[in-house]
C-alpha cells in the first residue's frame, strides 16, 4: 500500500499547482478588472473630494472676507441709516416750518378781518347809541308847541313843492 500512497503524494504537487495556476488565472480574468474599476472609482471619488474640498476652502475664504468686512459694512449701513433720518429730519422739519408760517399768515389774516368786523360792529353800535340819545335829547327838548311849530313848517314846506303852487320837484 505504500505505493498508492507514494503515488497519490505525487499527484497532490501537480494538482496543487494546476489549482494554483487556474485561481491566479481566474483571479486575473476577473479579478483585475475588478480591482482596477474599483481603483478608479476610489480615484474619481477622491478627485472629487478633492475639487469639493476646494470649493468648500473658496466658500470658507469668501465667507472669511465677509465676515473680515462686516463691520465696515455694518458701519457703512448705520452711516447711511443715520444720514437717512438726518435728511428724513430735515425733511419734516422744513414741512413743519413752512406749516406753521403758513398757519401765521392764516391767523394773521383772520385776525385783520375779526378786527375790520370789531370796528364795524363798534361803529355800528356807537351810531346806534348816537341815535338813541340824540332820539332821547330831542324827545326831551320836544313840547307841544315846538311840534307844532315843526309841523306846520313841514306841511308849509311840502305845499311850496306842489306842482300847483308854482315850485319846482
Amino acid at each position: 500500500m505504500m505505493l498508492a500512497e507514494e503515488v497519490n503524494e505525487l499527484w497532490k504537487w501537480p494538482n496543487f499547482l494546476l489549482l494554483a495556476w487556474l485561481l491566479v488565472y481566474l483571479i486575473r480574468k476577473h479579478g483585475a478588472p475588478l480591482l482596477v474599476s474599483r481603483s478608479q472609482q476610489i480615484r474619481e471619488s477622491l478627485e472629487a473630494g478633492e475639487k469639493a474640498k476646494a470649493e468648500a476652502e473658496a466658500l470658507a475664504a469668501g465667507v472669511q472676507a465677509k465676515i473680515a468686512n462686516l463691520d465696515r459694512e455694518v458701519s457703512a449701513l448705520r452711516a447711511s441709516a443715520h444720514a437717512d433720518l438726518e435728511r428724513e429730519a430735515d425733511r419734516i422739519r422744513r414741512e413743519a416750518e413752512t406749516e406753521m408760517s403758513r398757519i401765521e399768515h392764516h391767523t394773521a389774516a383772520e385776525i385783520v378781518s375779526m378786527g375790520k368786523q370789531a370796528t364795524a360792529e363798534l361803529r355800528h353800535y356807537a351810531a346806534s347809541l348816537a341815535m338813541d340819545l340824540a332820539e332821547q335829547k330831542i324827545r326831551a327838548r320836544m313840547s307841544p308847541d315846538a311840534q307844532s311849530t315843526l309841523l306846520n313848517n313841514f306841511t308849509g314846506d311840502i305845499s311850496s313843492y306842489s306842482p300847483g303852487a308854482g315850485g319846482t320837484v
